[in-house]
């Protein structure tokens, strides 16, 4: 009954899929708008970001416009969800935010 379980549980486990990658790059902070925090990089690529880490929130208040068209080096991850559809969708999170002094 054990081994019955244990096959169940790793079986159940490879239906689950979440990959997770993490990157450092320096952006410009654009705002908060609709639950997502957006950035462009030095080569005008643009990213949000669904969530933010408790200790980047509590350095930086996002949610206010302070820190528009401020430069930053975020940190953040990268996952590979599945939806309820079986879909799979990346979803960014911004896990340490630097803010990058202008000289």
């Amino acid at each position: 009954m054990k081994a019955f379980i244990l096959l169940f549980t790793l079986a159940s486990l490879g239906f689950t899929k979440i990959t997770q990658e993490t990157v450092t790059m320096k952006a410009s902070f654009d705002g908060f708008e609709d639950g997502y925090y957006y950035f462009t990089d030095e080569e005008d690529n643009n990213f949000y970001f669904e969530t933010i880490s408790k200790e980047a929130a509590e350095k930086y208040n996002l949610l206010e416009d302070e820190f528009i068209g401020e430069t930053f080096e975020v940190t953040y991850k990268i996952e590979t969800k599945t939806d309820e559809n079986d879909e799979e969708y990346e979803s960014y999170s911004i896990v340490k935010l630097q803010l990058i002094e202008e000289e």
